[in-house]
């Protein structure tokens, strides 16, 4: 038998594997430009679908390069809060956005707005300036597009690579608030940790909605929970949030 296996492996042909290394990818966000020192002063804001009371009397004010997160159970409000800043949805109160704010918005609907005739690498060489133009195929092996898939059309991409090069391409704009909505589904390990340095060091300002515990450790500095048809500033990162609630992790909030 160790004969047979023996004679099996010699007729093996050594096949070498074509991974990008994204050990020592950094992923440098254009620099931001400077925005006011309130990108975002919400007063008294309120929202109702018809008769249901999504929230009301919402106050907070988010300070330039201040890193938070949206936090609460699915149909609280989270999205709905986005839209309100985005102005994508009518709402009571007042929502001021700062001098100069230029937004950089990421929701997985994003990813159905990509031109379907590009192919993956002129999706990302027609927005990208300087030095980053020489990297484009290390920052799309970053996020698992292989050297196969890189001259794809965006329309026989799965929803799950659309998400990813959708997320590519607002990284490379120049935008000075980012607003994530679920960035990390569709994501592995290795691409999330890319990811997360990424936003750790952008000088701009980051509301990021998120289920996602360990990504969210070591980002965000303060939490907004959206849920009881109110917001709720806290003032601590994430696990101290948690501590607060007496939680283990985020997906505990959809059975509180």
């Amino acid at each position: 038998q160790v004969q047979s296996r023996v004679k099996m492996l010699e007729k093996l042909e050594l096949v070498e594997v074509d991974e990008v290394d994204t050990s020592a990818l950094k992923l440098r966000f254009p620099p931001a430009p400077r925005s006011g020192s309130y990108p975002i002063i919400a007063e008294n804001v309120s929202k109702s679908y018809d008769e249901k009371l999504i929230f009301k009397g919402v106050n907070f004010t988010i300070e330039r390069g201040e890193k938070v997160a949206f936090i609460g159970r699915n149909g609280e409000g989270k999205s709905t809060l986005v839209k309100c800043i985005m102005g994508e949805t009518d709402f009571g109160g007042n929502l001021q956005l700062g001098h100069n704010v230029k937004i950089g918005y990421f929701a997985q609907n994003q990813a159905s707005l990509l031109d379907g005739e590009l192919t993956v690498f002129q999706t990302i060489d027609d927005i990208a300036v300087g030095d980053i133009r020489t990297k484009i195929r290390d920052i799309l092996g970053a996020f698992m597009f292989g050297r196969e898939d890189i001259d794809k059309k965006v329309k026989v991409l799965s929803g799950g690579e659309r998400t990813r090069l959708a997320m590519i391409k607002l990284l490379l704009e120049p935008v000075n608030l980012l607003i994530l909505d679920e960035p990390t589904n569709h994501l592995d390990l290795k691409t999330k940790d890319i990811l997360k340095q990424a936003l750790i060091d952008f000088d701009g300002t980051l509301i990021v909605v998120s289920h996602d515990r360990d990504f969210l450790n070591g980002l965000v500095k303060k939490v907004y929970e959206v849920g009881s048809q109110k917001v709720t500033e806290h003032l601590e990162d994430i696990y101290g949030f948690l501590a607060k609630k007496k939680m283990e992790n985020l997906r505990e909030i959809e059975r509180k």
